[in-house]
C-alpha cells in the first residue's frame, strides 16, 4: 500500500525566540518566493508553504516521512544569511495531526502573542495565497489551509475570543498610556504608513492624542493616512525635525537595517520621548534607549495581561472546541487518502477493460454511426463506474479506519498494482 505524506510545522515564534531571534530570521513577502523554490528543490518535499510575521517563522511541509529540523535549520540559515546555531535551539516542530492543530489554531488567533489578534487570519491567507500562485501547495496543505481559515473565521465569528481581545497597536497604546499617565493631548509621532500604522493613528486620535506627523519611506502613502489625523506628511530623513516636541514615537514599519537612528531622535530634548517599536525586524535602533530622556519598548514587552488576560475562559473553551472539531474532520479526510493509489488504480483497470472490449467488439459494431457508437461507450463506462461506486465507498471508509488489511485485501481481490508513493497525496 502507499506509504502515507506526514505533514509537519517547523518553526519559531514569540514563544521561543526573543525579537533578537525573530527578526533575524523574519522573511519579507519578497523572499518568499525563493525559499519556496529552494524548499521544494529538496528531495522528497511534496508540498510547501511558509508564513512570516512579526512574531513567528514557521514552514509546513509535506513528505514521506518526518523532515530533520537540522536540515530545515540549515536551510532557512543560507536563505538569511544567519548561522544555524544562532537560532535551531528556538525551532520547535510538530507533526501529523499535532501539525494540523497548531495551524488551525494560529489562523484563529490562539497562538498569538495577543490571543484572538485580528492580523495573524489575514496573514495566514496571504501567505497561503502566495504558495498556492507558486504552485508550492498541493491536496493536502490546500485542504489543511482552507479549512484553517474558515475555522479562523468561525471563532471570530461564533465566539468573544476576537472582540475580547486587543490588537497589537491597542496593547501598544495601552502601554502608551501606562507610561504617559494619559494620551489625551499628548504629541505623537507615528512611522510608516501600513495597516498596523492606520489602526495606531486611528486609536491616537480616539485617546485625545495629537498626531503632529506621520513619517514614511513612501511619501504618498504617509499623506493618505496623515489627512485622517491632520496631521503633516513628511520622509523619514525629516523625523529629526518633526519629532522634538513629541511625547510618543510609535514606529510600525520594520527593515532588514534600522530605519529610526539615534541621530533621527538627538540628544538635545525638552522632554522625555517614549518610543514604542512595533517593527519586524525592529524599525528602531537599540542604541536610541541610550539617549538621555528616551524610553523604548519592543513587541515583547507589551503587557503580559494586556495581551492574553482580556478573553473570558468558557469562549476560550468554545474556540478551542470549534478547532478540534475542524481537526477531527481533517484527519477523518488525511486517514481517507490511504485509499486513492488503490482507487486511482481500480478507475484506471476499469478504464482500460472498458476500452479494450470496445475495441475487440468495433468490428462487430461496425453498422453504428459515429454517435451511436459513442453512445454504446458511454453506456459502458457507466455500468463500469455503477459497479465500482459501493467499492469505492468501502474503500475510504476502510482508510477513514486505518484498516490497512482490507486495502490490502482490495488490492489483491482486483489484482491492482498499486504505486507504494501513489499520486503524492495522502
Amino acid at each position: 500500500m502507499n506509504h502515507p505524506m506526514i505533514l509537519s510545522a517547523i518553526g519559531l515564534s514569540h514563544k521561543t525566540a526573543p525579537v533578537e531571534i525573530r527578526e533575524r530570521m523574519a522573511f519579507a513577502e519578497a523572499d518568499l518566493p525563493t525559499v519556496l523554490g529552494t524548499l521544494r528543490g529538496r528531495g522528497g518535499i511534496r508540498e510547501c508553504m511558509m508564513l512570516s510575521t512579526c512574531n513567528r517563522t514557521e514552514v509546513y511541509l509535506i513528505t514521506p516521512g518526518a523532515p530533520l529540523m537540522a536540515e530545515v535549520a540549515e536551510l532557512l540559515a543560507a536563505a538569511r544569511g544567519v548561522p544555524p546555531e544562532a537560532f535551531a535551539p528556538s525551532l520547535y516542530q510538530h507533526c501529523g495531526i499535532p501539525a494540523a492543530r497548531h495551524v488551525m489554531r494560529v489562523a484563529a488567533g490562539l497562538d498569538s502573542m495577543v490571543l484572538g489578534e485580528q492580523q495573524i487570519l489575514g496573514q495566514v491567507k496571504r501567505a497561503f495565497d502566495l504558495a498556492r500562485l507558486d504552485r508550492s501547495t498541493g491536496p493536502v496543505l490546500n485542504r489543511l489551509m482552507a479549512l484553517s481559515i474558515t475555522t479562523g473565521r468561525r471563532v471570530r465569528r461564533e465566539t468573544g475570543v476576537s472582540r475580547s481581545a486587543p490588537s497589537v497597536p491597542r496593547a501598544a497604546l495601552s502601554l502608551a498610556k501606562r507610561a504617559l499617565g494619559s494620551l489625551n493631548g499628548r504629541a505623537a509621532l507615528v512611522v510608516g504608513a501600513g495597516e498596523v500604522a492606520g489602526l495606531v493613528v486611528k486609536l491616537l486620535v480616539a485617546a485625545g492624542a495629537r498626531v503632529v506627523a506621520v513619517a514614511n519611506r513612501t511619501l504618498d502613502a504617509a499623506r493618505g493616512l496623515a489627512v485622517l489625523a491632520g496631521a503633516e506628511a513628511v520622509p523619514l530623513e525629516a523625523i529629526a525635525a518633526a519629532g522634538p516636541g513629541v511625547d510618543l514615537m510609535v514606529v510600525c514599519v520594520g527593515a532588514n537595517a534600522p530605519l529610526v537612528s539615534p541621530a533621527m531622535i538627538g540628544e538635545d530634548r525638552d522632554k522625555p520621548l517614549l518610543v514604542i517599536d512595533l517593527g519586524m525586524p525592529r524599525g528602531v535602533d537599540a542604541a536610541v534607549a541610550s539617549l538621555p530622556g528616551v524610553t523604548l519598548h519592543v513587541l515583547d514587552q507589551l503587557p503580559v495581561e494586556i495581551a492574553s488576560g482580556q478573553v473570558p475562559p468558557e469562549e476560550l473553551a468554545r474556540a478551542e472546541e470549534i478547532v478540534e472539531a475542524a481537526l477531527a474532520g481533517f484527519e477523518e479526510w488525511m486517514a481517507s487518502r490511504m485509499a486513492v493509489p488503490l482507487i486511482t488504480a481500480l478507475h484506471n483497470r476499469a478504464d482500460n477493460i472498458v476500452a479494450g472490449e470496445l475495441a475487440r467488439g468495433r468490428a462487430r459494431l461496425q453498422g453504428l454511426d459515429e454517435a451511436q457508437y459513442a453512445a454504446v461507450r458511454v453506456v459502458a463506462e457507466a455500468v463500469a463506474r455503477k459497479l465500482l461506486q459501493k467499492p469505492i465507498v468501502q474503500l475510504r471508509r476502510s482508510a477513514a479506519r486505518q484498516d490497512t488489511r482490507a486495502l490490502e485485501l482490495a488490492g489483491e481481490l482486483f489484482d491492482l498494482a498499486v504505486d507504494p508513493e501513489g499520486s503524492g497525496e495522502v
